[in-house]
């Protein structure tokens, strides 16, 4: 009786151990977002600047191009883009993000007066920085035509 007693102590002694405690050791980590989950979402800009000189920045009283106030750039699908540029035009067309995540291209885009003047469809943005789920830096990778062919930087919010 006594050799059952040890066993069945030591059994539930090796139960008890095995199981461990939820006390005090760490919750599973809370997964990061993937840059793509980030950029996808609908962003409007908070400013803007060609050349580095300073063309928009939404709240202010005057702008040289107050057209960006009307700016939007659509990813909220995972392939479908959406642009409506700071002249009201909007062109839509696809997006994809390198596999560095660190470029962001725009290509068929069009409406119904054509593309995006001088781009033949495609617009490259840099992604400047690491984006979160509320702000997105990007730079066109090479002068716009429409930005009197200077490289744009666009700092853009999701509301």
């Amino acid at each position: 009786m006594k050799i059952f007693q040890g066993l069945l102590i030591c059994l539930l002694s090796v139960q008890l151990l095995s199981c461990g405690s939820s006390a005090g050791s760490d919750p599973a980590p809370t997964p990061q977002p993937t840059v793509s989950q980030l950029v996808s979402k609908s962003w409007s800009v908070s400013a803007a600047s060609w050349d580095g000189v300073t063309q928009y920045s939404k709240g202010a009283t005057s702008n040289l191009v107050s057209g960006y106030s009307q700016f939007k750039l659509d990813l909220t699908s995972s392939t479908s883009a959406s642009l409506t540029e700071f002249d009201g035009r909007k062109f839509t067309g696809t997006y994809t993000l390198s596999v560095d995540n660190k470029k962001i291209t725009l290509n068929g885009l069009t409406s119904s007066e054509g593309a995006p003047s001088g781009t033949n469809g495609t617009l490259e943005f840099n992604i400047v920085g690491t984006p979160s789920a509320s702000a997105l830096s990007l730079e066109t990778s090479s002068t716009y035509i429409k930005a009197s062919n200077k490289k744009v930087s666009l700092a853009l919010v999701n509301p």
